[in-house]
């Protein structure tokens, strides 16, 4: 069932794309630049409408309204901005547990955060 959720969040995702990709060519739109949750958002909201729609003609005018709304809503133009990807250090002073618990043994740190020492655990046979 796991796997079914995630393509199924794929094929949603690929769908929303396609519907932006299309957006993006009828209104001479930067795809780039329309906004995926406000698409998401405008999606939900028209869907009602199309879904109530009888014959293809009546579906035609909120389709291209959609497509409108879709061009018009653009996230803003941020020049220079870059956000790279790093690794944090880890915000613990305490080392990792890859051992059993019962066979790990705490060392003392230099940065110890507490006054009397780190607990001391006695490996186990």
């Amino acid at each position: 069932m796991v796997r079914k959720e995630l393509l199924a969040g794929l094929i949603a995702h690929n769908l929303i794309r396609c519907v932006l990709a299309e957006a993006a060519q009828v209104h001479a739109a930067e795809l780039e630049r329309l906004s995926f949750k406000g698409a998401v958002d405008a999606l939900r909201q028209y869907s009602a409408v199309i879904a109530q729609a009888r014959t293809k003609r009546c579906k035609r005018k909120p389709w291209q309204d959609l497509l409108r709304t879709l061009a018009r809503d653009t996230v803003p133009l941020r020049p220079g901005r870059t956000e790279p990807r790093a690794v944090k250090r880890r915000p613990k002073p305490f080392p990792l547990l890859n051992r059993p618990r019962r066979k790990f043994v705490e060392l003392p740190h230099r940065n110890s955060p507490w006054h009397g020492g780190p607990r001391k655990f006695q490996v186990l046979n």
